[in-house]
């Protein structure tokens, strides 16, 4: 069975945009953010400040992993490799890719090495 590459291609990076997009809206609020840290109004308000921003430096950690992701997808694609699992060797079932396009693994050896990826 062949994998239409193209549109896998375009799956990523429509993600990938996505993810871009998520990330110059976390630094737009980061910024607004670091006007608040100037003066914080109490201890709660402290306490939000921190909390906020230790949730948005680990979804823009999370988003920039999936960049990553996707990009050695991408390159895979070009290689002709893409859709190839990396711990078996067997094809990954199309339906999966559609809902992780950047996974490296089928669905078998990605619980064996206990990702969901």
């Amino acid at each position: 069975m062949s994998i239409d590459r193209e549109f896998f291609r375009k799956l990523l990076l429509d993600k990938k945009r996505e993810l871009l997009r998520n990330l110059l809206k976390e630094a737009e609020l980061a910024e607004k953010a670091g006007e608040e840290w100037a003066e914080p109004k109490d201890i709660e308000d402290l306490a939000r400040l921190t909390y906020e921003e230790l949730s948005r430096y680990t979804l823009a950690e999370h988003e920039l992993n999936l960049i990553k992701e996707i990009e050695i997808a991408l390159k895979k694609i070009d290689s002709g490799e893409y859709g190839v699992c990396e711990r078996c060797g067997a094809r990954i079932n199309p339906e999966r890719l559609k809902i992780i396009p950047w996974t490296r693994y089928c669905a078998r050896c990605s619980k064996g090495i206990g990702g969901g990826l």
